[in-house]
């Protein structure tokens, strides 16, 4: 994956500045001019991040989040793509050996 930022638990992270550094609440990271923006985490959990300040880190959760989760709020995948639904996260394998969500196989 080359350079990257971490998130407490080991999630890696494209999106910011590719420091290798742990970025933990209430670190700063960039806002790209949103007011708020969620990073979906490939191994399940979020990121939050509101006025460039993380303000929740949720990683390795059960639960799979999708944009359609936070209504009104702009969402990037941990590339930095923008993600504004749920088939936005299907990947060119879809349907192939049973996958249909590689990026989060």
């Amino acid at each position: 994956m080359g350079v990257y930022d971490m998130l407490p638990n080991g999630s890696q992270v494209k999106l910011w500045n590719c420091d290798m550094e742990t970025k933990e609440k209430g670190d700063h990271v960039p806002d790209f001019g949103l007011p708020e923006y969620i990073v979906l985490l490939r191994e399940g959990g979020f990121v939050h991040v509101e006025g460039g300040v993380i303000t929740d880190i949720r990683e390795n959760t059960v639960t799979k989040f999708y944009p359609e989760d936070f209504p009104g709020v702009a969402c990037f995948d941990k590339w930095g793509g923008r993600v504004e639904a749920h088939g936005d996260l299907i990947g060119e394998f879809q349907g192939i050996a049973g996958m249909d969500d590689p990026y989060y196989f």
